[in-house]
């Protein structure tokens, strides 16, 4: 898995030597512990030698058969578990009866060091532990212009916009202020749905290439290079490594016992997803919707992303060099905890979320989209800070800014969320794209469909200066639209006729408009009874449902001053009646938003987002009701609920 995925080394930045370690430490470490504990068992008795290396056995032909039968079947950890132990002590068994299974044994001893050469030579890790990079061709251009290119992760040009296809002012006024202030390219399209494919190709001109890994040895020509010998660089990029170290000397690489510590810790995360029944892996950290630090709280992974755009914008200086600065921001991408005021819920879990594809639960789906709106409020939040920043220095008039996505995300169930798919392309092949040139104003919009593999092409016309490669891109303003789009997929590139998938996104926007005709607290079912008063809901008799609201405690001493407060609930009720409920949350004897449960790992939990400005300083009274077919509120009482509606 790793070899075929060395983008996992890659943008954790690992060197030669850690790959090196790691791969020796794999074949090497597991035997030599086991060869020690039959020795130190030796010391006690001869006999117990032979028992600890049965048991060796057996584990490790256990360890097989489990990995196996989990990926050929989708039967439960009752099942599976106890048929690889069975399975592992028959294997030692016949070990222990047999010289012929001895003998295949030993001749298997080799089959380590033949996975460890297949994984050092034959795979894409051999570029980065064999390859020796090139030395960076650095290009004097005589521009002094200076240039500002931002790169979020995963905004979809629909949920930007509002109804009649224009930036929804209200919910994101920072992008709807950039657009009037630039060119908005509002057909733009990438050309790659993964962002170490992605956004190489937007630094580079060039179509993406899947056996390529996001490094500088592998993208020699791009946009640092073609610039650092007049620019001075200001670069943070995220998971790519295409700025060469000695162009960008001041990125800090972690001493190596902290790479190989975060290495293995990450690699005990991934194993088990490889090894164990479905069942036991959804309970497992999720490896889906990040390249590593799986066991990562989400607060930490998002604050460490805040924190380099703070120091990207503490960077945004007018010195007398002409400035390149380039920021990849990994927001709106998961995990989705903020709101749009930049205070943040626990975010924790995503539901209806599976390896990377929705499950056929369009709630959920629905939910996921709602939490996606809200950090995407977010982003334009830090959006505004940027602009703020470019103009207090003096750089805002005078630059030549660029904000773009890399892709887009999809929320269709049972659908991939993120990769090419034919009914999912609309939302995830269009991206937002803006272009301030020195001096724009006012801004316009270009319906032209383009790709964003004409970005450096722009960014050399802009500046007037030559691109010494061949690209395959074109400036943005030479007035050419693509006539067809051409995208990388998976397995191979294929292409698509530009109005057609425009008319597909109007489609999907109409969709959206639909779903947010309540705003953004009345996704799910019975969004007619928001701001409706409760104060005399019907009363179940007793001993019937019964919730537990797992942020009660919070909720007793809401601050509304700190930076986290609980406006996601969630929760699990038992008894009553089987099946799914629809659900509504009243705060301060009002409804504020509706939804409705899931069940998971035999559980029927829920999962309710509520606006913030229904919260108030202190303790906050929440009542958690039923709503029945008929539309009569039966209060959920019980645990966490209970206490909470105490006050």
């Amino acid at each position: 898995m790793l070899g075929d995925g060395a983008e996992f080394f890659a943008v954790r930045d690992s060197t030669r030597w850690d790959i090196l370690a790691f791969a020796l430490g794999i074949v090497l470490l597991p035997p030599a512990a086991i060869l020690v504990l039959e020795a130190l068992a030796g010391l006690i008795d001869r006999r117990l030698t032979s028992v600890v290396h049965l048991v060796a056995v057996a584990v490790l032909a256990g360890l097989l058969v489990l990995q196996a039968a989990s990926e050929a079947s989708a039967r439960a950890s009752t099942v599976l578990l106890p048929a690889a132990a069975l399975a592992g002590l028959a294997g030692a068994l016949l070990y222990a009866r047999f010289a012929a299974v001895q003998s295949l044994l030993t001749v298997l001893a080799v089959a380590p060091a033949a996975f460890l050469a297949l994984f050092l030579l034959s795979s894409p890790v051999r570029t980065l532990v064999f390859g020796t990079g090139p030395e960076p061709r650095v290009h004097a251009a005589s521009s002094q212009t200076p240039v500002v290119v931002v790169v979020f992760d995963e905004i979809s040009t629909v949920s930007l916009l509002d109804e009649d296809g224009d930036i929804d002012a209200e919910r994101y006024p920072s992008f709807a202020e950039l657009a009037r202030g630039s060119t908005w390219f509002r057909n733009a399209a990438t050309v790659d749905a993964w962002t170490v494919h992605a956004v190489p190709a937007m630094l580079t001109g060039l179509y993406s290439e899947h056996g390529r890994l996001p490094v500088f040895s592998e993208h020699p020509d791009n946009l640092f290079t073609l610039l650092g010998g007049s620019h001075r660089l200001e670069v943070f990029e995220s998971l790519t490594q295409l700025c060469p170290r000695a162009l960008c000397p001041d990125v800090v690489r972690r001493p190596f016992p902290q790479r190989m510590s975060s290495l293995l810790s990450d690699v005990g995360v991934l194993y088990p997803h490889l090894v164990l029944p479905r069942d036991l892996r959804e309970r497992l950290p999720s490896v889906s919707n990040t390249w590593g630090a799986f066991l990562e709280s989400s607060h930490e992974r998002t604050r460490r992303r805040i924190s380099a755009f703070d120091a990207f914008l503490a960077s945004l200086d007018g010195g007398r060099r002409p400035l390149l600065a380039f920021a990849h921001v990994m927001l709106p991408h998961p995990p989705w905890e903020f709101l749009p005021s930049g205070r943040r819920y626990e975010g924790g879990d995503l539901p209806g979320l599976q390896s990377g594809g929705w499950g056929t639960d369009g709630y959920l789906v629905e939910q996921a989209r709602q939490r996606y709106l809200l950090q995407l409020g977010f982003a334009d939040r830090l959006l505004g800070r940027l602009l703020d920043r470019l103009r207090s220095v003096g750089l805002y008039d005078r630059a030549l800014v660029i904000v773009a996505a890399d892709h887009g995300v999809s929320f269709r169930p049972g659908e991939r969320r993120r990769a090419f798919r034919n009914a999912n392309l609309d939302e995830v092949a269009f991206a937002p794209l803006f272009v301030k040139r020195p001096g724009d104003r006012p801004g316009r919009v270009v319906d032209e469909p383009v790709q964003t593999i004409d970005v450096l092409p722009t960014i050399a016309d802009v500046l007037e200066v030559e691109v010494p490669w061949k690209a395959e891109g074109t400036s943005l303003f030479d007035g050419r639209g693509e006539d067809v789009f051409l995208f990388v997929g998976d397995r191979e590139r294929f292409t698509a006729d530009p109005q057609e998938l425009i008319a597909r996104r109007d489609e999907s926007l109409r969709r959206q408009a639909d779903a947010l005709a309540s705003g953004l607290y009345g996704f799910g079912p019975n969004p007619e009874l928001i701001g409706q008063s409760v104060e005399r809901p019907a009363v179940q008799p007793p001993g019937e449902a019964r919730a537990e609201l797992d942020q009660a405690e919070e909720l007793r001493s809401v601050d509304l001053r700190s930076h986290v407060i609980p406006a996601r609930l969630t929760g699990t009720i038992s008894g009553g009646e089987g099946g799914r409920r629809d659900l509504a949350v009243a705060l301060g004897g009002r409804i504020v938003a509706v939804g409705r449960t899931y069940f998971s790992a035999g559980e029927e939990r829920f999962s309710i987002l509520v606006p913030e400005s229904a919260l108030r300083q202190g303790r906050n009274g929440v009542e958690l009701l039923w709503v029945q077919p008929d539309g009569v509120l039966v209060p959920l009482q019980g645990g966490g609920a209970a206490a909470a509606n105490g006050g």
